[in-house]
């Protein structure tokens, strides 16, 4: 029960920093599970055919996440907004029904499972997934200290006027998605060896996704803190609905009103809620000294 609350929380943790690191350039994704889902079929494949262990295995997920976020950056060139978003659905779609047409290779829609002889504990797992998450964050927090950071604001605010500035977007594109997408397929690749088995439906679901986008948007988007804060309430919130309600299902029902309610009274997150009541009390300190 502890395992699956830690790597629950560490995957969420990872999906919401990388989701969050591509949505700082403007890239708002709405096929965040195409990462997801190649990493899981690359870890499981890596696995049954080639005999890696895990540790090993990450290694080609995480190649092919961010070859995969690579592509969707020089395919999609200068889209943006909405239409950049569209196809990201759409290309986490489309990554779904090929893993269901081509069944010698995904084992299509009836899934495959690990081998397992190369099936390791729970806690081994746990820690990965903590580890993973950990990494993520200082890989977030480096690039918050470097110039890619304001190139990144730039580009999120205009991108043609950033590009009159020096700035490149295409080449800027090409490493943040990389970078979250090899974080989401790093992520991915060590649920799947958590839960033994992957379908199309399962790797390329649109709640990891949503799942992606929870953390960011109740923990302060555009921030370091506030994706770590929203997605590991997020996960406190569906266990919380599992045990009041008795199902998982009553979990987006909560995000929806936690969203909702956060929107209204923190527009800019539980972190940005934060640091406005910390600068509130020191000006009122201050006054009253």
């Amino acid at each position: 029960m502890v395992n699956d609350w830690i790597i629950s929380a560490a995957s969420m943790v990872i999906l919401a920093v990388s989701w969050n690191l591509a949505a700082n350039a403007g890239l708002i994704s709405l096929g965040h599970s195409a990462f997801w889902g190649v990493g899981t079929y690359t870890a499981v494949l890596s696995a049954n055919k080639l005999g890696l262990p895990l540790v090993l295995a990450l290694i080609p997920a995480m190649l092919i996440g961010a070859l995969l976020g690579v592509l969707l950056a020089v395919i999609t060139g200068r889209l943006r907004g909405i239409f950049f978003a569209i196809s990201t659905l759409a290309l986490s779609e489309g990554l779904r029904v090929i893993a269901v047409m081509t069944p010698g290779f995904t084992g299509g829609g009836e899934g495959i499972y690990v081998n397992p002889q190369l099936r390791i504990g729970a806690h081994w797992v746990a820690a990965i997934m903590v580890v993973g998450a950990l990494i993520s964050i200082l890989v977030a927090w480096a690039i918050s200290r470097t110039s890619w950071h304001f190139a990144f604001r730039a580009m999120r605010a205009n991108e043609s006027a950033a590009q009159m500035l020096g700035v490149r977007p295409i080449g800027f594109r090409v490493w943040v998605l990389a970078l979250a997408g090899a974080m989401a397929a790093f992520a991915g690749g060590v649920r799947v060896w958590y839960g033994g088995f992957v379908d199309p439906g399962i790797a390329f679901d649109l709640h990891i996704t949503i799942f992606a986008q929870i953390g960011p948007l109740l923990g302060g988007i555009y921030t370091l803190a506030g994706p770590v804060i929203g997605a590991l309430l997020s996960v406190l919130l569906s266990e919380a609905a599992r045990i009041w309600f008795g199902t998982q299902g009553f979990g987006l029902l909560v995000y929806g009103v936690a969203l909702v309610l956060c929107i209204l009274f923190l527009p800019h997150g539980i972190w940005g809620g934060l640091q406005r009541l910390w600068t509130f009390g020191r000006r009122r300190i201050r006054g009253e000294q």
